[in-house]
Order: C-alpha cells, then structure tokens, then sequence
C-alpha cells in the first residue's frame, strides 16, 4: 500500500464521479471483514472502484478505517494492461443534525499518482479516518447502520495543447501587407461629423475596426483615431502589435502627419485611442492638403506583432 501526504479539508458539494453507499455498514464490522470492494465506475476514459479496509490496524495497535482507488482497465480494453498517471480525491459523507458535508481527503504533494494495472493498481489512504472517529455516532459517518463513500478521478493523458507566443514580436518582413489605407469621404458636407468608422478589416492575421472622431470644444477640437482589436476575446489570446497612423498630404506630400504606438490587445484593453492626434483646424487647412476633394485619407501600418502559432501537443517526458 502507498503512502501519501494527506491533505484534509471539507466540503457540501458530493464527488463528481462516484458514490456508493454501505448499508447495513454492521455487517462488515462485525464479521470482521477484511475488504469491501465497491462496484465499477468509469472517469476518464478508465474503470475504476473503491476498496474500503474497515479493520486496518498499525504496528501501534491503532485502528483505521482505510480506503482506496483500485484501476480496473481501460474503458475500450484496447491498453493492455492498462498504465495510467491520475490525480483523485476520496470522499466519506458526515450525516449530523448540524452538518451534511464530505470529509475530502487528497494527496497534498501535489504529485500525479502512477497507476498500473498489474504492478501498482490500488492507490489511497491506508489511514484514511480512525475507526473509533469513523464509528462513534455523534461523529455522523455511520447513520442509521449506513456510510457513504465516492470518488473523483483526473485522468492526465500526457497530451498538453500549449500554444507557442513569440517574444519579442516578429519584425514584419513585407511592409506592402501590413498597410491599409482608408478613404472618408464628404467629410466637409457632414459639417464635421461626431466619428467615421471602417468596417472590419483584415491586416497581418488579426481583425480590427478603425474610427475616426472629433474632440474638444468648438474652438479646440482635435482629430482622433481609435483602433480596435475585433477578435473573439472569449477565447483569443493576448498580443502586442507596433503600428503607425497616418493623415495623408495628398497635395503636397510633404505635411504627412504620422504617429507610432505598441500596445498590448487582451479582453479588457482591447483598444487604443489617439485623442489629440491633430487640431482639427490644421485638418481642415486647405493649404496642408490633408482633405482634397472632400476625402480624407489615412493610413494604418503594423510594423510587428506577437506571433501565436496553432496548438501543439506537449507530451509527457
């Protein structure tokens, strides 16, 4: 019989996996059974039982009840023999007028058991609760000449999908892919319009959503630009991205106004705003050229990104 660590602690919510009651318990105590092995139960691709020792005695005389997670086989009986690497916990229901809870007691090493089906196939607690505790009746183990016992078996089947993120980011290697270039047109016939904004785009893998807005008072106002990650962020991962925005001098080419930004996209910050990026008077100058024929043009470059590859099986070593 193995030794563990015994973690103990208590909870209301019954074993995920199994439970099996014991009635009448009287029967195994006094005819001094040895062993009582419970049915079959599967969890985790596996077959499983539990054997209960209600006469375990020490070297020191000291009586216990024990109790043990025995490995039956495999479900599909293809493994043969059976080899399994499991963490469980061991369950004994505590039935008081005060309290209906599960004494839960779990290896507290933290280690994943090895299970094999010919050479180590019964692993547990040969000290799982002293008799005497176990039988006195104001304990609440034993009720109405019956006990309860389960189980939770977590299976480890050695096949961790680990997802591979790449830092620092990739320096993006085609410049011509990783720009968009968004035209708004009738910005002066909307008498200077709250905020524009592009429908969802694709650029370097990633889904995102430009807008483009005003700020500030009459006499102060402010052209901003707002890029949001579009992502599914239930289940997307975090990453960084480097990018530039643009306002393009489409007369002159030369007052091109340009801005560099990294930010980190996860659920919660999912966006970054520019809420000064230019007066909105300067926009508006004819002389600079940003607006001609009534389009504003701006640009969006990513300039690197973290890389997320596809899952990986990470077998056990």
């Amino acid at each position: 019989m193995a030794k563990f660590e015994m973690r103990e602690y208590k909870r209301e919510y019954p074993p995920e996996h199994f439970i099996v009651e014991i009635k009448p318990y009287s029967l195994l105590s006094n005819t001094k059974a040895e062993k009582y092995e419970s049915g079959v139960f599967d969890a985790g691709g596996y077959r499983w039982r539990l054997s209960l020792y209600p006469n375990y005695e020490t070297t020191s005389k000291k009586g216990y009840i024990s109790l043990f997670l025995v490995l039956i086989g495999s479900v599909s009986g293809k493994q043969s023999p059976a080899e399994v690497y499991a963490t469980f916990r061991l369950f004994l229901y505590k039935n008081t007028p005060e309290t209906q809870e599960y004494l839960t007691i779990e290896d507290g090493s933290g280690k994943v058991n090895h299970f094999h089906e010919e050479m180590r196939r019964e692993l547990g607690f040969a000290k799982f609760l002293l008799r005497s505790t176990f039988e006195k009746r104001s304990e609440g183990y034993v009720w109405d000449d019956c006990c309860r016992i389960g189980a939770e078996v977590f299976v480890h089947k050695g096949q961790t999908k680990t997802l591979d993120e790449y830092l620092p980011p990739r320096e993006l290697k085609n410049p011509t892919s990783s720009v968009r270039k968004f035209r708004l047109g009738s910005i002066s016939s909307k008498r200077d319009p709250k905020c524009l904004s592009s429908d969802k785009f694709h650029l370097q893998g990633r889904k995102w959503k430009l807008s483009v807005c005003q700020n500030g008072e009459p006499e102060n106002k402010s052209l901003s630009f707002m890029l949001e990650s579009k992502e599914d962020w239930k289940n997307f991962p975090s990453f960084y991205a480097k990018f530039r925005l643009r306002v393009l001098d489409r007369v002159h080419a030369k007052h091109t106004i340009e801005k560099e930004v990294q930010h980190w996209f996860c659920s919660s910050n999912c966006k970054i705003v520019f809420p000064d990026f230019m007066p909105w008077k300067t926009l508006r100058d004819s002389s600079k050229g940003f607006i001609k024929n009534d389009v504003l043009t701006v640009e969006v470059e990513i300039c690197s990104l973290s890389v997320v590859d596809a899952p990986r099986i990470l077998k056990k070593p």
